[in-house]
């Protein structure tokens, strides 16, 4: 089952990148930017247009944290290299590799890699945007809540005179706060997954998955001092987008369909309200009649979030067409956040 599970979110990381980018192919294949595993490597695509150095959008699959591929960067790369972006895609190690917060190490050891070697590679280390959906989302957004975060920083890939912050975030519907996202599915549209299991991606991604374990386990247990309950709590607190946004956050696009039946659309609407609390610049678009997945029209304003925010003022205003701002039920949500995260960061080991 679970080898079967691999294979599907797998294939459909293929099957859109060979959809959207099969005649784009990166410049530079397989750099490594670690040596712990053999996942621990990005490709590298140059724009034909445009002045160097260039801005930079690093593209970070999906696949529940237990599939998936850096290839599906080509699909983003046919969007963005026109635009005179550089685009990078990563592989990190899944969860099958390791648990949490081996994802995230990994995402900043690349980070801090092209940083290092930017001059090699004609990028520019003041312009570098994050990009990614479902799996990917959340370790987008983690990147950018969690500058300065110790804890997630991690060493792999030394170069840690250079910093893993990055100027922009487009998240398409990633997970924010995992241990309440059974409670966040709402009917319509439902779940394809049982998220409190122990066979969920939630679960497996911080190595609480045998029998009589999950997710569902740990939240009824989150105040038990017993092993191995507050280890589990700190890294799933660690793992939590919404624990960690500032004021000095980067500016965040956030997309997410309303008919999402495997990140309920809640997910999405914590994360925004956590960012409004903080005063962080950020867009909110709630797709109509989505589900995990976004239509060319939304590609196409993320595409315009980096120009903005990437490019300097000379870009284009986003069309407002289709967006929804957060209203009433994100400021609601926003203070239940506030009281989580309070409450989170006193739990947080230093």
């Amino acid at each position: 089952m679970r080898r079967r599970f691999i294979i599907v979110v797998s294939m459909i990381g293929l099957l859109s990148a060979a959809r959207a980018g099969a005649q784009v192919v990166p410049d530079f294949v397989d750099v490594p930017y670690a040596a712990l595993h053999e996942r621990n490597k990005l490709d590298i695509y140059l724009p034909d247009t445009g002045e160097s150095p260039y801005p930079v959008v690093v593209w970070i699959h999906g696949g529940a944290w237990l599939g998936g591929d850096k290839s599906s960067a080509a699909g983003r790369a046919a969007l963005l290299l026109p635009h005179g972006f550089a685009v990078v895609g990563i592989n990190y190690r899944l969860s099958q590799h390791a648990i949490f917060p081996a994802q995230i190490h990994d995402c900043k050891g690349a980070i801090r890699w092209l940083r290092a070697n930017a001059a090699t590679y004609d990028l520019d280390p003041n312009r570098v945007g994050v990009w990614g959906s479902s799996a990917g989302g959340h370790l987008v957004s983690l990147l950018g809540t969690s500058g300065g975060v110790a804890a997630a920083e991690g060493n792999v890939g030394g170069n840690l005179g250079f910093f893993s912050r990055v100027q922009a975030v487009a998240d398409y519907f990633g997970p924010t706060d995992l241990l309440h996202m059974q409670l966040d599915v709402t009917d319509p549209p439902g779940s394809s997954l049982n998220h409190d299991a122990p066979t969920s991606p939630e679960s497996r991604l911080i190595g609480f998955d045998d029998p009589g374990e999950g997710i569902g386990v740990l939240r009824a247990n989150q105040g038990n001092p017993n092993p191995p309950f507050p280890e589990k709590m700190a890294l799933i607190i660690l793992a939590d987008p919404i624990v960690h946004a500032t004021p000095d956050d980067p500016p965040f696009y956030i997309s997410h369909g309303t008919m999402d039946a495997t990140v309920p659309m809640g997910q999405s609407t914590k994360l925004a309200a956590a960012l409004l609390a903080d005063g962080v610049p950020h867009t909110y678009n709630q797709v109509a009649g989505a589900g995990h997945g976004m239509p060319p029209s939304v590609d196409a304003v993320a595409v315009q979030f980096f120009r903005d925010h990437l490019t300097g003022p000379a870009a284009p205003a986003v069309s407002a067409k289709g967006m929804i701002l957060v209203g009433l039920a994100v400021a609601c949500a926003g203070a239940a956040v506030f009281r989580r995260r309070c409450l989170r960061r006193e739990a947080t080991p230093d």
